[in-house]
């Protein structure tokens, strides 16, 4: 069980993500005592692809990545979920559900678990709650739809650049300095890339003065103009 006293920052997290805001104060209690604070650190594996749904999670602090194994060895990053984050609730409708991709810490991460079923019996038992579900699980899809069309439409640069951006606060509109928190290498999985047209891209966009690299910080140099060229489909 997560103690409310002993995580008063873990829960007050958890209560601004959008899975958890509908519900009310005794529906978020059942939630907190179904759930359990688990630290992993980097590369600590959270669950494999294949196995039986048992939890889903809450990102507190770190960075979690969801990978799919390919026929050949190789992993394709699908997602990597920042805190704030949930994973794998959308899996919960899927009568014998199991992990469509392994969830692995890319750095030291704290998560909040939360026991499957019981999850699943409390939204059976709320209409408002199921509603809450689906829009959330209808944001992800959205968000689903526009990775497809970046990958198969747009060019690295294009979708290096709105990677870059979707870190950014929507009022900043010059200059920019984003810390790289998860390897350049998961990045390129994560907008299936290959690392070396990666590396040509950043110097592509270092060329036209549109960002510069420092070891592990991008400096956007005008987010303004950034948005105008994602936009206008220009890069």
């Amino acid at each position: 069980m997560l103690h409310k006293e002993m995580n008063k920052q873990v829960v007050a997290a958890m209560r601004e993500c959008e899975l958890f805001a509908g519900m009310n104060e005794e529906q978020f209690e059942q939630v907190l005592k179904i759930s359990d604070l688990i630290h992993k650190q980097s590369d600590q594996m959270i669950f494999q692809q294949g196995m039986d749904l048992t939890h889903i999670y809450f990102v507190y602090d770190g960075a979690v990545k969801l990978g799919r194994g390919t026929i050949k060895g190789d992993e394709k990053i699908i997602e990597v979920c920042f805190p704030g984050r949930t994973f794998a609730e959308g899996v919960l409708f899927s009568g014998r559900p199991k992990f469509p991709v392994t969830a692995t810490a890319l750095k030291a991460s704290v998560i909040v678990s939360i026991q499957a079923n019981p999850f699943l019996a409390l939204l059976k038992g709320s209409a408002d709650l199921c509603i809450n579900m689906l829009a959330h699980l209808s944001m992800r899809l959205h968000w689903m739809v526009k990775e497809l069309d970046n990958q198969t439409l747009h060019n690295a640069s294009f979708r290096m650049i709105d990677y870059f951006l979707s870190h950014v606060d929507l009022d900043t509109e010059s200059e920019f300095d984003l810390k790289l928190t998860v390897p350049k290498r998961d990045i390129a999985s994560r907008l299936s890339i290959k690392p070396e047209t990666f590396s040509r891209a950043l110097k592509s966009l270092e060329k036209k003065s549109l960002i510069a690299v420092n070891e592990k910080k991008i400096i956007l140099k005008n987010v303004s103009e950034l948005r105008s060229l994602l936009a206008e489909e220009a890069l």
